[in-house]
């Protein structure tokens, strides 16, 4: 029978509009494009702090009787050699030319969290500026080439936030995508990857700048118990940025890494592992004492389902990125993998002379891979072929990236 003019007008623009969907979110010949970063950087606030002079200043802090006697065994159990603050309060023999101390002289770590977060920015801006720049210039790519930036943390909340501070002090174009992540602990960085990504693949010819960064000193805490001693005992300021950029298959520049898939997995019966807050006194994190057996239970399932994905074993891996969260955490990463200290030895590198940075800690740990990577090419040998990075959330939640070397 007829069709009338109307329905079949209507037939014809949906037809076209579909077409045009399918073409936009990846079918019909859109191309496929592999995130690859092309540029890697790091970077540490001034002051270089012992496990030793850390020590001092705890057992100095008042009315923390129950846990003064531990705190020789917290310390010299960490693994930690060295951490960097942003803060002379913890090394006042390195006080800078007209910084001073943060803290009250009476030792008690009471601050109003606005006040953490201002001196946050103070120090947050500069470092951040210095270590995308480094990336920026790694990559041998221009910021006008950057269309997204991405900024990471947990120890700062602002609004205006470190976002707008870049585009000034980077000179970005001032219609930059921009994509704020937080509270995400150590993960953040594999869920910064994971926004970068998807820029990166749909945005042929630019590219994302992930900048994670975390000021936890500003946020010392003291009370007398267990956890805040552990705190005080691993955790660390620094600021690790990545530059990513989508390529066809087979074109991204040799010995690059590229990020070929993603992983998530939020662990059952796990809620109280990690736990971020905000307080009165500043931005706090709980650790769990069963948070070790809740990795080591969960590792192994967590990779293998990653890998199996894509019909990869564990032994096809030339490369571990474990997040350097703390003695127990590498620990218990390897004894759920099964993996040796020469597999983890980046992690172990990284914790011992930076601590826990949070999110930019397993950043750290990449760009070392990178770099001994880019050492063996430039000896002839072949270096790294892939490998796995990942960190874990609140929640508790493993947060990973599969890595295919060019």
């Amino acid at each position: 029978m007829d069709v009338p003019m109307e329905i079949a007008l209507a037939i014809i623009v949906i037809v076209i509009g579909a077409a045009f969907m399918m073409k936009g979110s990846g079918g019909g010949g859109s191309k496929v494009l592999h995130p690859t970063i092309l540029g890697m950087a790091t970077g540490n606030p001034p002051y270089a702090c012992s496990q030793e002079q850390a020590l001092a200043v705890a057992k100095k802090v008042p009315g923390i009787d129950s846990v003064q006697p531990v705190l020789g065994r917290i310390y010299a159990n960490s693994k930690i050699n060295n951490r960097y603050m942003a803060i002379p309060d913890f090394t006042p023999d390195q006080k800078l030319a007209g910084d001073e101390n943060f803290f009250d002289a009476d030792m008690k770590f009471k601050m109003p969290v606005e006040t953490r977060l201002d001196k946050f920015r103070e120090k947050a801006v500069p470092l951040c500026t210095k270590v995308c720049q480094d990336a920026i210039a790694a990559s041998g790519l221009t910021t006008e080439d950057i269309g997204k930036i991405v900024v990471v943390s947990s120890t700062g909340f602002l609004g205006p936030s470190l976002d707008c501070e870049l585009i000034k002090s980077l000179g970005l174009w001032r219609g930059v995508d921009r994509s704020l992540i937080g509270f995400m602990g150590c993960a953040a960085a594999m869920n910064g990857f994971r926004v970068c990504n998807d820029y990166a693949m749909s945005h042929e010819g630019k590219a994302a700048l992930l900048c994670c960064v975390e000021i936890s000193s500003v946020h010392t805490t003291f009370d007398d118990n267990i956890n805040d001693a552990i705190l005080h005992a691993i955790f660390a300021d620094g600021c690790a940025a990545s530059v990513i950029k989508g390529y066809e298959p087979g074109s991204a520049p040799k010995g690059t890494f590229s990020i070929f898939d993603t992983h998530g997995w939020l662990m059952e019966g796990t809620e109280d592992g990690i736990t971020l807050s905000i307080n009165e006194n500043g931005i706090s994190c709980t650790l769990s004492k069963y948070l070790p057996q809740y990795i080591a239970k969960n590792m192994a399932g967590f990779v293998d389902a990653f890998l199996g994905k894509h019909a990869l074993a564990k032994s096809d891996l030339d490369f571990w990125a474990v997040h350097p969260g703390g003695r127990r955490i590498i620990e218990e990463s390897q004894n759920g993998l099964g993996l040796t200290d020469e597999q983890a030895k980046y992690s172990w590198a990284v914790l011992g002379e930076y601590g826990n940075m949070l999110s930019p800690s397993v950043m750290f740990v990449m760009e070392k891979i990178m770099k001994d990577h880019d050492k063996a090419l430039a000896a002839g040998e072949p270096g790294f072929k892939k490998g796995i990075a990942f960190s874990f959330s609140p929640g508790v939640g493993a947060e990973g990236i599969l890595i295919n070397v060019n």
